[in-house]
């Protein structure tokens, strides 16, 4: 089944409220790569940010290899500069692609979550492309392996009490900035959650829902064992991959989201398999 996920636009350009430092980085990514170049001033106001937080974001963009640092601003990379991605790229790599469709999904899985609901989200960036859509929940207590989803949830959490959160601890995984490992699992096999939602980097008919990292899929398989409800997050462009090994089968999912880019032959060959397909928009 197909199922359109209509935009909010009272948040439609994220204006009315304050962009997280990653959400803060997506949109810059996002603004060069529509643009080409930009100033600081021209940024400054685009992410309504001061230009010392805008200097030091260009920055550790350009160190990530997203942009170019130029003089009094940045420039988007030409595709002939951007290195072709090995089976496990890195979390920072990750962040830069496809942002927007990103945090039309983010909003759009949030939108899912109710008022005193306990949720558990993965350390993939659509995941965490949801946190700034959970500020004004109430009562919601979030489970993460992701050291970047706790960070950009805590000022959240200063600024409403009433959300929660519990992280699984465990052994570090740089790449992913999750923690994995023995004590990630205990700590997962003993927590039920009412959702979880799943940031999925393969989508194939023949075989579902896959991952290159075999840490990342144990996690991910114990995630879906302990939530009543299993929502995959996907964009469009992971409809045409397969990776290393099975997360789980698409039956595992209740609902995937993705984008309005994907291909409605290959969202009807998903939805043929179970899951409800939401397209946020």
């Amino acid at each position: 089944m197909l199922h359109h996920q209509p935009a909010n636009a009272a948040d439609a350009d994220g204006s009315e409220r304050t962009l997280l430092t990653m959400e803060r980085r997506m949109r810059i990514v996002q603004e060069l790569n529509s643009r080409g170049t930009l100033g600081v001033e021209e940024l400054t106001e685009l992410v309504s940010a001061s230009p010392a937080t805008v200097r030091r974001d260009l920055t550790w963009l350009d160190e990530q290899g997203l942009i170019s640092r130029t003089r009094g601003g940045a420039m988007a990379l030409r595709h002939g500069q951007v290195v072709l991605r090995n089976y496990d790229s890195a979390f920072e790599q990750r962040l830069g692609e496809h942002v927007e469709e990103k945090r039309l999904i983010g909003r759009a899985a949030a939108a899912m979550v109710n008022n005193g609901e306990t949720i558990i989200l993965d350390a993939g960036t659509s995941a965490l492309a949801m946190v700034p859509f959970l500020a004004e929940k109430r009562d919601v207590t979030v489970i993460t392996n992701s050291l970047v989803v706790m960070n950009e949830l805590v000022p959240l959490m200063h600024a409403n009490p009433s959300l929660a959160m519990l992280v699984t601890g465990g052994t570090m995984r740089t790449r992913s900035m999750s923690f994995v490992g023995l004590l990630a699992d205990q700590m997962l096999s003993q927590v039920f959650a009412d959702k979880v939602f799943l940031g999925v980097r393969g989508m194939s008919s023949a075989h579902g829902m896959t991952d290159a990292v075999l840490e990342e899929i144990a996690i991910k398989r114990r995630m879906i064992q302990a939530a009543r409800q299993v929502i995959a997050l996907a964009d469009h462009s992971k409809f045409t991959l397969t990776y290393t090994c099975q997360i789980a089968p698409f039956s595992a999912a209740h609902i995937i989201i993705t984008d309005d880019k994907i291909d409605p032959e290959l969202a009807r060959q998903v939805a043929a398999h179970g899951p409800q397909v939401v397209v946020a928009k």
